[in-house]
C-alpha cells in the first residue's frame, strides 16, 4: 500500500503523517516501522532490504520515506510499483511537491493528500479550532495580528499559539492583542530556540538539527527552559513525547544533562 502526502504546508502534513503512523501502531501492535531519508547515502538499499525481509509472525511493516526525488527515479518507481497492492508493507511518503515523472504513478496510491499553505482566513479558522480545543479563547484582533505576522510560517504560528497559551496570566481564558504583542518580543529575540524545537518535531535530517542546536547553544539559552517548552508542545509524535518523558526523568535524577539530551535528539 502506498500513501503519499505532499504540499508546502509542512506542519499539517507532518501532523497527518504522525496521525497515520500512530493509527497503524494501534491497529497493528507488532508493526515494524522504519524511516528512510533517500537523500542520505545507502538509504535506498536499506529500504529495499527492509521491504524484502520476511516479517516475524506475519507482522505488518511500514516504511516512512522522504526526499524520494534524490533516489534514481526509475529505481524508486520500480520499487513502488511492487507494493501498490501489498497487504504487508505500507509505504508512507511525505514531500513538498510531487517529483517530476511520478504524477501518473501516484494516481494509483491508496491515499494521496495535498496540503496547500493556508491563506489568512483559513489560517485563522484553523487556529480557532486549535486553540478552542485547549479550552482557551482568542480575540479576533489577536488572531488577525498573528495571521498577518505568520501567514507564511505555520510552524512559527503554532509555536506562538503554544507560547501564548502557556504564558497567559492567572485564570485568563481569552488571549488579546496586548498578550500577543507582549510575548512577541521574546519570539523575535530567540528564534533559534524554536528552530531547534521545530527541527526535532519535524524529524529533519541530523545535520540540520545539529546546525540549529549549535545556534541555540551559542545563544546560551537556559537548557531546562528549552526542554520544558519542547516537552509541553501538544504537536509531537507519541514516540517523541515518550522519549522526552524518559529524558526528563534522567535529567532530574542527574544521569543526563539537558545538553546531552539535545545532542541525542539532534543525532537521531
Amino acid at each position: 500500500m502506498i500513501i503519499f502526502l505532499y504540499g508546502l504546508d509542512s506542519y499539517r502534513r507532518q501532523r497527518k503523517l504522525n496521525k497515520i503512523v500512530e493509527e497503524y501502531k494501534q491497529k497493528h501492535s507488532n508493526i515494524s516501522l522504519e524511516r528512510f531519508d533517500l537523500e542520505e547515502e545507502g538509504e535506498f538499499e536499506r529500504l529495499k532490504d527492509f521491504a524484502s525481509q520476511m516479517s516475524i509472525f506475519g507482522s505488518k511493516k511500514m516504511a516512512v520515506l522522504k526526499n524520494i526525488s534524490e533516489a534514481e527515479p526509475e529505481k524508486i518507481k520500480e520499487f513502488l510499483k511492487n507494493y501498490f497492492n501489498s497487504e504487508n508493507l505500507t509505504v508512507l511518503i511525505s514531500e513538498n511537491s510531487v517529483p517530476n515523472g511520478f504524477e501518473s504513478l501516484l494516481k494509483k496510491a491508496f491515499l494521496t493528500k495535498k496540503f496547500d499553505e493556508l491563506n489568512a482566513e483559513k489560517l485563522k479558522f484553523f487556529a480557532q479550532k486549535e486553540i478552542q480545543g485547549r479550552g482557551v479563547l482568542i480575540s479576533d484582533s489577536a488572531l488577525d495580528f498573528l495571521a498577518q505576522n505568520f501567514r507564511d510560517d505555520m510552524w512559527g504560528f503554532i509555536n506562538e499559539l503554544e507560547k501564548l497559551i502557556l504564558w497567559r496570566t492567572g485564570n485568563k481564558t481569552e488571549i488579546g492583542v496586548s498578550d500577543v504583542r507582549n510575548a512577541g518580543d521574546y519570539f523575535y529575540k530567540a528564534p533559534n530556540m524554536f528552530n531547534f524545537i521545530n527541527s526535532v518535531a519535524r524529524n529533519l535530517p541530523p545535520r540540520q538539527k545539529i546546525v540549529n542546536l549549535e545556534k541555540l547553544l551559542l545563544r546560551q539559552e537556559e537548557p531546562a527552559k528549552v526542554f520544558n517548552f519542547m516537552a509541553s508542545s501538544r504537536y509531537l509524535s507519541k514516540d517523541l513525547v515518550k522519549k522526552l518523558a524518559d529524558c526528563d526523568v534522567s535529567a532530574k535524577s542527574g544521569k543526563l544533562d539537558y545538553e546531552d539530551i539535545f545532542l541525542s535528539l539532534a543525532l537521531n
